[in-house]
């Protein structure tokens, strides 16, 4: 049988650095998913301009394709600087406020 000890710990601080590459990472996230659909937008609208579908897909993938490089990668950028200032002020107001008590729970196996 399983046995559930629950412990109580104290956080009084956090790694921002951690903080800003979690922020970091989930930036670029949703910076894929606007490039992506930059891409499909750009290929519809060469399409419809060009009136021929192979080109119109041609230019719209190719324009898609710098987005789909450059945008998560500019979206991770700003997301860490963000996050990582936010790791900095997260770690002020757990010093001032004395932390942050979390529950932990152990399973243990007999």
């Amino acid at each position: 049988m399983a046995k559930n000890n629950v412990q109580h710990s104290r956080i009084i601080g956090v790694k921002a650095t951690t903080v800003g590459m979690l922020q970091g990472t989930f930036f670029s996230l949703i910076g894929l998913v606007t490039a992506i659909s930059y891409t499909i937008s750009a290929g519809a609208q060469f399409t419809q301009e060009t009136e021929s579908l192979l080109r119109g897909l041609t230019f719209g993938l190719a324009h898609g394709f710098w987005a789909i490089i450059f945008v998560p990668i500019i979206y991770f950028a700003i997301g860490w600087v963000l996050g990582a200032l936010y790791g900095v002020i997260l770690n002020a107001v757990l010093e001032t406020s004395g932390g942050l008590v979390v529950k932990v729970a152990n399973d243990e196996e007999k």
